[in-house]
């Protein structure tokens, strides 16, 4: 198998426009307005579009602080070299408040306990540990209830040890049930109003992730916080309008092997295929290993040549099968586009996602390691 100059050497990869990252950034500055910060959302390997690479492209356009889910994923970001504030957005168990604090990041708190284990950690340590207090106005995850917020801001306001960054919510229904949203806002409102009559600066105050900035809530917060949309992705309930956003991820693999199947023989795990006529396979290298799990067994489409075929048979660990149909003329040289573009066509995430029955976060996020990440460069004006 040759492979033409420019393209992937590998079996199966993911490619990252980052020229569209940079556009999709400019557009949700554009929906936030002025005046307000960026907290750019790369947990989960930047919804399995590559946390380090993607980091480094959003902060030298601008972006004014991270955040991540994990103690480690903010470590690894840290480890790459970026400096600009990193927030955890999910709660920190006791092993983890010392490494937090040495790597400089912002944890959050919501209770009297958390609050505590960090300022005294970070009084061991000798040093300021910067915070974020969650209030839980009713997605019911993680937070404080909206009527001990005082209370812990005082708590933190009161730490030599501590220092309040920001305040944070966030949104269990925006864009699908305006009443719940208002209700949400109303609580958290109200908390911010508590901490400042008590003489507390609640700092930063954060809300909206993409689907509360395209649903237009929390005019009153400082900051957005986009994950899914900064990727070209979109929630549920806004996939049908045009907000301006661009898909940057794209999956595509090279054939491993091309071969005719009789009528009547079955390919794959199970013989889940049995082909009705003479047809041509291609075999590609990609399987559940890889992130393309079994429920694309005789379910899913990949393009070649700009026409939809579809997946046959079973998904291996590391490999599905494609009937080729009439495209007698495909060639070891051709690429096959899982997710992405071709020619005219297209398939996007939210159609993977339908194949299987989830949601587009679970299809980026599940793409493993093992598929290399080609990281596309921004195009500029006055490049060629």
């Amino acid at each position: 198998m040759t492979v033409p100059e420019g393209r992937s050497a590998h079996r199966a990869w993911i490619e990252i426009d980052h020229s569209a990252l940079v556009e999709n950034l400019a557009q949700l500055r554009r929906c936030a307005g002025t005046g307000r910060e960026v907290i750019a959302v790369v947990k989960a390997n930047a919804y399995g579009h590559g946390a380090i690479e993607v980091s480094r492209t959003l902060v030298r356009h601008g972006v004014e602080r991270l955040a991540v889910a994990t103690l480690g994923e903010g470590i690894a970001l840290r480890d790459a070299g970026i400096t600009v504030p990193i927030l955890i957005l999910w709660g920190l168990g006791a092993p983890e408040a010392a490494p937090a604090i040495a790597a400089d990041l912002e944890a959050i708190v919501y209770d009297r306990a958390g609050v505590e284990l960090l300022a005294r950690t970070a009084a061991d340590m000798g040093v300021r540990a910067s915070v974020h207090l969650k209030i839980d106005s009713g997605l019911g995850r993680q937070g404080s209830e909206p009527a001990g917020a005082v209370e812990l801001a005082l708590l933190i306001a009161r730490s030599r040890y501590l220092h309040l960054v920001g305040t944070m919510s966030h949104l269990a229904v925006p864009g699908e049930d305006d009443a719940y949203t208002d209700v949400q806002l109303l609580r958290l409102a109200q908390a911010l109003d508590s901490m400042r009559s008590a003489g507390i600066d609640p700092g930063l105050v954060h809300v909206s992730a993409t689907g509360g900035l395209l649903a237009d809530a929390a005019p009153f917060a400082d900051a957005i916080r986009p994950g899914l949309g900064l990727y070209g992705m979109l929630p549920t309930w806004a996939a049908t309008s045009d907000h301006g956003l661009r898909p940057i991820l794209s999956l595509r693999a090279l054939p491993l092997r091309i071969f005719d199947l009789p009528a009547g023989s079955a390919i794959g795990y199970g013989l889940r295929y049995r082909a009705e006529r003479a047809t041509r396979i291609a075999t590609l290298g990609i399987g559940y290993g890889d992130g393309w799990p079994r429920a694309h067994a005789n379910n899913g489409r990949v393009l070649v040549r700009g026409t939809v075929r579809p997946i046959v048979g079973a998904i291996s660990m590391d490999g599905i099968t494609v009937d080729l149909g009439d495209l007698h003329d495909v060639t070891y040289d051709d690429e096959f586009v899982l997710i992405g573009e071709q020619l005219n066509a297209r398939i996007s995430a939210d159609e993977v996602a339908a194949e299987r029955r989830t949601i587009n976060y679970e299809v980026t996020t599940a793409l493993r390691d093992r598929l290399p990440r080609v990281h596309l460069p921004e195009v500029t004006e006055d490049a060629g």
